[in-house]
């Protein structure tokens, strides 16, 4: 078969699941991905023949997509802020707005570096899944020690077998429950970031199955009867680990944009790329 006739294969595989223009974006990511060829070569060499063994990596990829296991855990990697990080089942998929957040708080990290007087400058992540956020720091503030907590054991392997290139340290990857006292011996930190459970039960109706069926729910959702649990404990946290002068920077459910910033002393909530109230700053 032909790259096209493979990318075409895949595309109407999955119609059921996806509108046929996404269909095919997945088909044709799937497929560029798989055989590490450019973007463009489906359009520029669309009768490029794909040997028997690499043709068999794409029917078993087709197989799992058309199940609707999500595209990243069948490549079993996603980009984040320039980085290549590992995904699969057991670990949410990086979003957008974990993108965004990542680049409000990095900008805020930069102006407390330059500002602060400590040589040993700490970053703290939260709830860390894939470690995307502690890596992305680690990769741009080198001269910053990050840690990353998180409770899941299955969030934890793949963060600590990320093989992002560091010019300085790895994070400190360590196991705890937010809903509990932080662990002893950690030390104050200029900045903390985090993007903890935060999507109601209620609200699962208007997620796909995609996500549904194959993320972990542990990540994702809140009783409605105690959304702001997460955030609550980690104003505790922020609390008794936050430097004076340092920032407390959070992703939100946007629809308890104000709850959420009452918690906090000084909270201002910041909108994300689609014009939604996605999340909180605080400056101790």
């Amino acid at each position: 078969m032909t790259l096209k006739e493979h990318i075409d294969a895949i595309a109407a595989s999955l119609e059921p699941l996806y509108e046929p223009r996404e269909a095919r974006s997945i088909a044709i990511r799937a497929v560029t991905s798989l055989l590490s060829v450019p973007d463009y070569k489906h359009l520029s060499e669309p009768d490029t023949v794909v040997d028997d063994a690499k043709g068999q990596l794409l029917a078993e990829a087709a197989e799992r997509l058309a199940k609707g296991e999500p595209l990243q855990y069948v490549l079993g990697y996603t980009w984040f802020a320039g980085l290549r990080i590992k995904v699969g089942p057991g670990v949410l998929i990086p979003r957008p707005e974990t993108e965004q957040l990542y680049e409000l708080a990095a900008e805020d990290c930069d102006r407390l570096m330059q500002e602060s007087q400590d040589d040993n400058f700490s970053i703290l992540d939260i709830c860390t899944g894939s470690g995307c956020l502690a890596y992305a720091f680690a990769s741009e503030f080198p001269e910053a020690q990050v840690f990353g907590c998180d409770i899941s054991d299955a969030a934890l392997k793949i963060a600590c077998r990320q093989r992002v290139k560091l010019q300085g340290a790895r994070p400190v990857l360590f196991q705890a429950d937010v809903l509990a006292a932080p662990p002893a011996g950690l030390p104050k930190f200029d900045l903390i970031v985090s993007n903890p459970p935060y999507v109601m039960e209620s609200e699962r109706a208007q997620m796909e199955p995609n996500v549904l069926d194959w993320e972990p729910e542990q990540a994702l959702f809140v009783p409605d009867s105690d959304p702001l649990r997460f955030y609550r404990a980690i104003a505790l946290w922020a609390d008794g680990l936050l430097k004076d002068g340092g920032s407390l920077w959070l992703e939100i459910n946007a629809s308890l944009a104000a709850e959420t910033a009452a918690l906090f002393t000084g909270a201002a909530v910041i909108q994300d790329i689609n014009g939604k109230d996605r999340f909180i700053v605080v400056k101790k």
